[in-house]
């Protein structure tokens, strides 16, 4: 009869080996899982590092000249090697530099290659050490562009000027800087002058020795390319609103460029930057302006007002105008006028076109630091 025998135990050695088997795959999926979020955290973290760094670069090239931002700027950075700055955002910071890598030649424009770093201090790759912050570097190739404005009197009018009442036109610089200029400047043949006394001062108080064609040739305003939107406004009409009085008194560096679609827009209150009008434009009252206005169509000035800085009407004739010596489209300059010339005035209201232009197909990507 067989004989019963204790056989050598296989139930523990199976479990632990069961238990191993599935701690080995709940540590696997485990590492897998923490490796995947890892690199998305790591991707994402890297493509807000791109965003940082790029809107940098831009808020650098659009905003250097605004007090405060930047905190190594030049007033000139075509004098300096480099100029830089941190641009703070929300997600991170980048440090952005300026290089001067070519500088004025010939009155060729400087050129610059500015390189802005990214950083996403929103997360952290791993720890808590700084080199596990997310970087990203860009860069663009850049001209500064000195253009400013070119002035040749107080008033100039392609279109021709009709003045009546009294009032002074002088092209003596109220700031005391400049030359004299020519108080008005029209084609030949085309000022009016009825009633009152008029009062031109400059140097000649008043010039009308150019022909039509020979002064759309010294205007030295690219009209075309203003239209065309190379000079972005601060304030666009119709859409925003034109800064009040009381926004003018109460911020005595404001000088915006106001941008005026609306044919016969009128003045609505004193201030001072650049008018940029498409058509026609209206002054009146005691309405007054400081800085620069540049009037596509025909200007009409009406009552008791003053404009200091520089003015040029008639510009729509730059694109496509032609003589015409009737005063049917002359600027009006109606009652007691003060236009002035005035080189301060105008410096300040085109300073903003002095700053950085990105060249063409310059931008770069992986940029490496240094």
């Amino acid at each position: 009869m067989p004989r019963l025998r204790n056989r050598p135990a296989f139930a523990l050695p199976m479990t632990i080996l069961v238990i191993a088997v599935i701690t080995a795959a709940v540590a696997a999926t485990y590492i897998s899982t923490t490796s995947e979020l890892t690199t998305n955290m790591a991707q994402r973290s890297t493509e807000r590092a791109y965003n940082v760094a790029e809107t940098g670069l831009e808020e650098f090239m659009v905003r250097r000249a605004d007090a405060g931002f930047c905190d190594h700027c030049s007033s000139d950075p075509t004098t300096a090697d480099s100029e830089w700055t941190r641009v703070t955002l929300p997600e991170g910071y980048a440090d952005v530099v300026s290089v001067r890598v070519r500088p004025m030649i010939n009155n060729n424009s400087a050129l610059f290659f500015i390189r802005s770093r990214g950083r996403d201090t929103s997360s952290r790759l791993s720890g808590t050490a700084s080199s596990s912050i997310a970087e990203h570097t860009v860069g663009t190739y850049a001209r500064w562009n000195t253009g400013t404005m070119m002035v040749k009197s107080a008033w100039l009018s392609l279109s021709g000027l009709n003045k009546s009442g009294t009032g002074v036109i002088s092209g003596v610089d109220a700031c005391g800087v400049q030359p004299s200029l020519a108080g008005v400047f029209v084609p030949k043949g085309d000022l009016t002058v009825s009633g009152g006394s008029f009062n031109p001062q400059g140097n000649p108080p008043v010039d009308t020795s150019q022909t039509y064609d020979q002064l759309k040739t010294q205007t030295g305003i690219d009209w075309a390319g203003i239209m065309g939107g190379s000079i972005t406004p601060d304030v666009t009409i119709p859409g925003g609103t034109f800064p009040s009085g009381t926004t003018f008194d109460n911020n005595p560096d404001y000088w915006p460029v106001i941008r005026v679609h609306t044919n016969n827009y009128a003045l609505p209150n004193h201030g001072r930057g650049m008018i940029i009008a498409d058509s026609n434009f209206i002054i009146s009252g005691s309405n007054m302006w400081d800085g620069v206005v540049l009037i596509g169509g025909k200007l009409t000035s009406n009552g008791n007002n003053t404009t200091s800085g520089a003015t040029i009407s008639g510009l729509n004739d730059l694109i496509g105008g032609t003589a015409d010596t009737s005063t049917v489209g002359d600027a009006q300059a109606n009652g007691q006028k003060t236009y002035l010339y005035n080189s301060c005035n105008v410096e300040k209201a085109t300073a903003g076109l002095r700053k950085y232009v990105a060249m063409p197909n310059a931008w770069s990507d992986h940029v490496a630091g240094w």
